[in-house]
């Protein structure tokens, strides 16, 4: 794999600085010996959490429906958001389930990482797992539209079979919690 052609970046232009990640434009010479431009979103990087939550009808998940503009339309999702600058994934991750869920966990435990859209970012995002979790009541940001749901642990994989659940972070966590027995009811 080592005598394989790599890509080279020779220079980063920035487009515009954001709040969460800043556009920037790549100077990228190539094996056939062109040099290329790639637009690219520069991201500190997110988490997500898996909210265990047990009920009377047995274990759940505290999920959002949130109204993504982007594709106009709800997303039924796990809680997620940006990692602050110098902030610990887990502690952004019990950050951004309190803020959207109303939740505060006893334990948040690393799950996996993975990127979201290499093609387009460099993000990284840090998937756990809650538990313990307690009702403090629900801080959302003023941009934020999005409802709190329990779905139940049985309902999960069907959904995602159905095409109900299509958020790639959280379908994506979900899976590897699965695989790893992390969701059986």
């Amino acid at each position: 794999m080592s005598d394989q052609p790599r890509l080279r970046v020779i220079g980063e232009r920035a487009i515009h600085a954001g709040r969460s990640y800043d556009f920037v434009e790549l100077s990228v010479d190539h094996p056939d010996g062109v040099r290329r431009t790639k637009p690219m979103v520069r991201h500190r990087g997110a988490a997500c959490i898996i909210p265990m939550l047990d009920t009377p009808d047995g274990p759940g998940v505290v999920m959002v429906r949130n109204d993504r503009v982007t594709i106009a339309d709800f997303l039924l999702e796990l809680p997620a958001g940006g990692i602050d600058a110098g902030e610990d994934p887990a502690v952004a991750a019990g950050r951004e389930l309190e803020e959207e869920t109303g939740y505060r966990a006893a334990t948040v435990e690393p799950l996996a990482r993975f990127y979201t859209t290499p093609g387009l970012t460099d993000e990284l995002m840090h998937a756990f797992v809650a538990r313990g979790l307690t009702h403090v009541g629900q801080r959302l940001e003023p941009y934020e539209v999005l409802t709190v749901h329990t779905v139940p642990v049985r309902d999960l994989l069907a959904m995602i079979d159905r095409g109900e659940l299509t958020d790639g972070k959280s379908v994506c966590a979900l899976l590897i919690a699965e695989r790893r027995g992390l969701l059986r009811a």
